[in-house]
């Protein structure tokens, strides 16, 4: 849940967002956080595809760099947040375990079969990218509208896990009862015996796919009877939503058919799918936003008021801040030492991915992962010991503006070493140039807003 952290931050951005209501303002303002978002979304989730990051740990990168910003625009706006950025990026993490490589072929009318290429229609590989796209987004959407629900008690938690949980398993009945729904070509008789590489990954990453589409399902469901309009938005917007944001995307691997040695389609496809998920998020956070002045009346009476925070409440969202910044920093570089320990010839390229590790990479990583340990050992002894609820509620504003602007740059330089020496750098450099642009656009609207009287 989302509460005022900064009084009178917040009642002025509030009477300004009023304001705007129905003008260019609010329009202009949204439309910089969907660049923002988009952009760094775009790089960030393009460096999760390479092979140095991994599936779930590198999906964290995105999720947490959106968690940071969700935070940051929050903090501006005298909002709250903290605890949000956590859940945010652990959410759409677990999507990261879908696959979805084989559906490319689909697209194009192909359909591999041991030596055998059999035709099948493109709609059912856009079928299947819609589904996993739903897949990838549901966990975070539902991850994050839990977080933004007020409404926790023990029994909406046991609800929440297990009936979207049994939902999940009667997908699983489903496809082991009907297969013959989810396998492509089934009724060839094809999937007997051993299964050849693309027949046993169809069968377990469709399987995989439409469980997790039914556990959304399932967790909407009991959205919908505990009245959790928060779940049911995000839900919503970044399940449902990424379901045509991945097939939209996905489009750009018919490069491969038109124009197969041009670029690498494949980045191209995940710098338009995490441009297309950030855009998501920023709906969601200004519905968010709504949500909390409707919570808080005009006259500045309101729930959870800054002061009258615990000590407790602060160390909480504090800390889920601190493993936010720990876990986005912690695999981005470690995602990063295989491919900087090449650029800087240590070893060969190919001798690394997300499981090996020559030597030379630890020594490349070692460093970073001390300093990173070091800053959140600090962290979190500041937070667990101090008392002061200033200082708490203070807790990561420090220099806030500089450092976001230095994890848009930062994103950017792992970026352009994990593509180097290959030419779709130059889109990494553009979309980084748009979320400076947005950064700086957004900046600008909420500083003009802080020094008006």
């Amino acid at each position: 849940m989302m509460i005022v952290g900064d009084q009178e931050k917040y009642q002025r951005h509030r009477e300004a967002r009023a304001t705007q209501t129905g003008g260019l303002g609010a329009f202009v303002e949204v439309g910089y956080a969907i660049l923002l978002f988009g952009s760094v979304g775009a790089i960030t989730w393009a460096i999760r595809g390479s092979a140095e990051w991994g599936p779930i740990y590198g999906t964290i990168v995105p999720g947490m760099t959106w968690g940071l910003f969700w935070y940051y625009l929050c903090h501006r706006k005298g909002i709250d947040g903290k605890s949000i950025s956590l859940w945010l990026g652990l959410g759409i993490a677990i999507g990261g375990e879908l696959g979805y490589g084989q559906y490319v072929s689909w697209i194009q009318g192909k359909f591999y079969a041991g030596d055998e290429i059999l035709p099948i229609s493109p709609w059912t590989g856009y079928l299947w990218f819609f589904i996993t796209g739903i897949g990838w987004g549901a966990p975070g959407g539902i991850a994050l509208g839990w977080a933004l629900s007020g409404k926790n008690t023990f029994g909406r938690w046991i609800a929440r896990i297990l009936i979207p949980a049994c939902i999940g398993y009667c997908g699983w009945l489903l496809v082991q009862t009907c297969p013959w729904m989810f396998f492509p070509k089934y009724a060839l008789g094809i999937y007997t015996g051993e299964l050849d590489h693309h027949l046993s990954r169809t069968v377990y990453t469709n399987t995989q796919n439409f469980i997790v589409v039914a556990w959304w399902f399932g967790a909407m469901l009991v959205a919908v009877f505990q009245r959790d309009r928060s779940t049911l938005t995000a839900g919503s917007l970044i399940g449902g939503g990424f379901g045509i944001g991945f097939l939209q995307s996905a489009l750009w691997c018919h490069g491969y058919s038109y124009a197969p040695g041009y670029i690498d389609w494949w980045k191209v496809w995940e710098l338009n799918a995490g441009f297309n998920l950030g855009g998501l998020y920023v709906l969601v956070l200004y519905w968010a936003i709504k949500q909390v002045d409707k919570n808080h009346s005009t006259d500045g009476v309101g729930i959870g008021l800054a002061e009258k925070r615990s000590i407790k409440s602060y160390r909480l969202s504090n800390l889920c801040l601190a493993a936010t910044v720990f876990l986005l920093l912690y695999y981005t570089l470690h995602g990063m030492s295989a491919r900087l320990g090449s650029f800087l010839g240590f070893y060969a390229t190919q001798a690394t991915d997300h499981y090996a590790w020559p030597l030379a990479r630890f020594w490349v990583f070692i460093p970073f992962a001390i300093v990173v340990f070091g800053a959140t050992i600090c962290n979190l002894w500041k937070i667990l010991r101090s008392s002061d609820a200033s200082a708490q509620r203070n807790f990561g504003s420090y220099r806030l503006k500089e450092r976001m602007a230095d994890l848009i740059t930062g994103m950017g330089v792992v970026g352009a070493v994990s593509m180097w020496p290959h030419k779709i750098g130059v889109l990494y450099a553009l979309f980084v140039f748009l979320a400076i642009f947005a950064y700086n656009r957004i900046n600008v609207l909420f500083e003009n807003i802080d020094s008006s009287d």
